[in-house]
């Protein structure tokens, strides 16, 4: 069965922060494997959510989490980078999953949003 999947990025951002974030959200999380990917699993409404954390993709300042579940605690993509930037306080980007512009994405910094160009961010 696939799953719907949610990914955000946030600069600067280590796995174990990353981890202390999810630990906060999610029941009973626990790392379950630890290479290739790190990934972890939490519980939310009596459902597994297998989380992935990538440091510097892109070979850049930013770390993925990648939360592969049909279920999360918020409503949307943006709701969820807006959850990680108030706790986290970094940078954090998101697409917005437009067929049209796919390349759109979503910034949260400094307590704003604003929609940017992914092909004009110089270190993603």
């Amino acid at each position: 069965m696939a799953h719907d999947t949610t990914e955000i990025y946030v600069r600067d951002l280590s796995e174990e922060s990353a981890a202390d974030w999810l630990a906060s959200v999610f029941e009973d999380l626990d790392q379950v494997q630890e290479a290739p990917i790190v990934t972890y699993e939490g519980q939310y409404d009596g459902e597994a959510v297998p989380v992935q954390i990538t440091e510097r993709v892109k070979n850049g300042p930013y770390t993925s989490i990648w939360f592969n579940a049909p279920r999360l605690p918020w409503d949307g993509i943006q709701e969820c980078a807006r959850a990680a930037h108030e706790v986290l306080g970094g940078e954090v980007l998101c697409y917005l999953n437009q067929a049209k512009e796919p390349w759109r994405m979503l910034r949260m910094e400094e307590g704003e949003m604003e929609r940017v160009d992914e092909r004009t961010l110089d270190d993603f």
